[in-house]
Parts: structure tokens; C-alpha cells; sequence
């Protein structure tokens, strides 16, 4: 047992943590329910932006009363600063050296040349470039993102040289654009040593995934080979990856990696089609324990679908007993109702709603994934 500031608020991490004994502290992203604080042995609740650059002193004295031994990141935008917490406190786990490079799309690229890992071309856009020297540099279509988010927030896909005129701006990372499918991987790492792989088949961009990916071998091993090769160039030594791969003609190429669990709903269908918790698993190797071997093939594949009609009034919604009727939804999560404002589809978590799907073979997934889309018509008012 030992004391753990888990940072970020995701249940299923703390739950773990909680299941094996810790005494959990968490670090909220503002206030907590109460319900939650109940089984907490201390809580912060201070705004992450309000510590972007550096802990607050009043942070940092809550810390040291709670006498932490592991920092744990639970999400995308607490890795810095549990990073700067093990850093301030002499603590073990991934340092902020390497967590502000992987945060920075334009660093981590840069680290991934010296390291010989295959990467789009791409070029920090300053303020001597031009539309047209970007595209002379990148070609069309020009893929333009901010250097310092991810799950595809702000990512826009400029197709001619008056769109890259309207978006391109200095700060911004430009890239060219790459043809192929995208895949991920999520790696469990003890030691310095990948313990678990799993290649995550992504549908369609913020809606819907499919694990196992279905891959020939040879190229899942290339995929691995490269992911590994990432870690080990980067030196990262416990914990959790998730790395996006584009498929290309010549070959897999990397795309980027958070030091991190993945968004998305991954986690879940891990459990789902391999049969252990991965949240149990990350928190045993973020605090120093050896997990139990883990399984190296799926028993079963698992999706996901995001559910979002778009911008809007909700006038009507159809199909939905038709869709719960399906024997392979492990869960069906539905948010809206008639009359429901919807906004902007700008990242994985503003779904209006989800539903998990197991089966036996990916193609009876996909194929029960087309009837879901296909039966829920949500119908929006002019």
C-alpha cells in the first residue's frame, strides 16, 4: 500500500487504485462531487490551467501534507504537470523532460529524426514562410495542426493554396499530408520493456474504432518494431503509451505518442477483448509493482461508436430499440432527447452518446456497426 496523487479525473483509474489498497489522493480539474471525495484521503482542486508553468504554493504544501510516494497522469492534459509534481518532490515515474517533448508535436518530431523512426516531412510555420513556400516545401493537400494538443482538436486538412492562405499562421506545425490507414497502439511498458501491445483500427476520425486491428502479421510486427523503437528513443520506463501509426504505401510511418492511457473508450474494449483491466495494470507499474503476465492475443474483437448528428436542435429521434435489440452491445449510453441543443463535434468527449459491441469476428462487428448507423436516425430542426 502506499500513498498515490493520481492527477486527472478518470474513475476507473482511481477505482483501481483504490481496489489495491492505496491511499488515494486525487487532483481534480476543478470541483469535486462530493460523492467522490468520500473514499479520497485528500483531494486538489485546482484548475489545470491555472498551473500550466508552475505548482502553486498552496498545491505544492497540500502535497507534501499528503506525504505522496507515486504521481499517476489519468489524463491527456495532466501529464506535464504530474510530471512536475515527481520533478518538485524527487519522485520516480516518466520526468518533465520527456513529457514536455511528447506534448509538443514539433520537439517529439524532431526527437523521432534523431532516433531514425519514419515521420511525415513537416515544418514549424514562422513568420518568413508563405502560403506558397509551404506548399512548394509540403504539397497539397497541407495538413495544419497546434503544436501542443491532441485528439484531433484543431487539426484542419488544407486542400488548395487559398485555404492554406485563410489557416496557415506562425506557431502552427504544417505537415504533409500522408495517404494510408490509421492505426494505434497502446503499449503497457515494465522496466523500459514493452509488456503488452494491442493495434487499435481507427473507423472514422472521433467516431468510431475497432480492436484488434486486422493486419497481416508481417506488418503488425513492422508496426510494433516501430512503436518499441519509439518508446525506447524517448525513454520512457513504466507506464502506458498511445502512438498513431499511418499505413502508407512505403511502409508504416509515426505519426505521434502520448505517455499516457488513450481516450476514445480504448481502455474499455482492451478489457472487453483481451479480459484484464488496463487501468489495474497501469496503476501497478506507475507505483512500482510487477503485474501478473498478460495476454498476448485478443479473445474477441471490440468497438466503439461516438454518437453526434452535428450542430443543432434535436426534432427527432428513431430507432432506438430497434439498435438496443442487437445481441453484441456490451453498452449503450444515449444522451439526448427531442428538443436538446447539440454543439459543435469538436473532439472525442462531446459525444451525445456511446455504445460498446463484442463479437467473435470484426466482421460481424462491422457489419452490426452499419445497421446501428444505419437504424438510430437522430433528425435535426431546419
Amino acid at each position: 500500500m502506499a500513498n498515490v496523487l493520481i492527477v486527472g479525473r478518470r474513475g476507473r483509474c482511481y477505482r483501481a487504485a483504490l481496489k489495491l489498497g492505496h491511499n488515494v489522493f486525487l487532483w481534480s480539474d476543478g470541483p469535486l462531487h462530493e460523492s467522490r471525495k468520500e473514499k479520497l484521503s485528500g483531494y486538489i482542486e485546482t484548475s489545470f490551467e491555472n498551473v500550466e508553468k508552475n505548482l502553486l504554493k498552496a498545491d505544492i504544501t497540500a502535497i507534501r501534507a499528503f506525504n505522496i510516494e507515486y504521481v499517476i497522469a489519468a489524463t491527456e492534459s495532466s501529464v506535464d504537470i504530474a510530471a512536475m509534481v515527481r520533478q518538485k518532490f524527487k519522485l520516480t515515474g516518466t520526468p518533465l523532460s520527456i513529457t514536455r517533448i511528447l506534448h509538443n508535436k514539433n520537439e517529439m518530431k524532431l526527437k523521432a529524426l534523431e532516433h531514425n523512426i519514419p515521420i511525415t516531412k513537416f515544418h514549424l510555420i514562422d513568420d518568413k514562410d508563405t502560403p506558397e513556400s509551404l506548399v512548394e516545401k509540403l504539397g497539397l493537400p497541407l495538413v495544419v495542426k497546434p503544436v501542443a494538443e491532441s485528439g484531433a482538436r484543431g487539426v484542419m486538412v488544407l486542400k488548395n493554396l487559398a485555404e492554406v492562405t485563410l489557416h496557415y499562421k506562425p506557431g502552427l506545425l504544417a505537415e504533409a499530408f500522408v495517404e494510408g490507414r490509421e492505426v494505434s497502439v497502446e503499449t503497457l511498458i515494465h522496466n523500459g520493456e514493452p509488456i503488452f501491445h494491442n493495434i487499435t483500427d481507427y473507423l472514422h476520425q472521433w467516431k468510431k474504432s475497432i480492436l484488434p486491428a486486422s493486419l497481416a502479421q508481417a506488418l503488425q510486427e513492422k508496426i510494433i518494431a516501430i512503436n518499441d523503437q519509439v518508446i525506447k528513443g524517448f525513454g520512457v520506463k513504466n507506464g502506458m503509451t498511445h502512438a498513431e501509426f499511418y499505413l502508407t504505401k512505403a511502409g508504416p510511418v509515426f505519426g505521434e505518442m502520448a505517455v499516457r492511457p488513450p481516450g476514445g473508450y480504448y481502455m474499455e474494449l482492451i478489457q472487453y477483448a483481451y479480459g484484464f483491466n488496463p487501468w489495474k495494470t497501469y496503476v501497478e507499474l506507475e507505483t512500482g509493482a510487477t503485474p501478473k503476465p498478460l495476454p498476448i492475443k485478443a479473445t474477441k474483437f471490440a468497438c466503439v461508436l461516438m454518437i453526434h448528428p452535428g450542430p443543432g436542435i434535436i426534432d427527432e429521434i428513431s430507432g432506438i430499440e430497434q439498435c438496443r435489440a442487437l445481441k453484441e452491445i456490451e453498452q449503450f449510453k444515449f444522451n439526448i432527447t427531442t428538443g436538446d441543443e447539440v454543439f459543435a463535434h469538436d473532439s472525442t468527449s462531446s459525444e451525445v452518446g456511446h455504445v460498446f459491441m463484442t463479437a467473435d469476428t470484426q466482421e460481424i462487428l462491422l457489419k452490426q456497426l452499419k445497421f446501428f448507423e444505419g437504424n438510430l436516425v437522430i433528425t435535426m430542426k431546419a
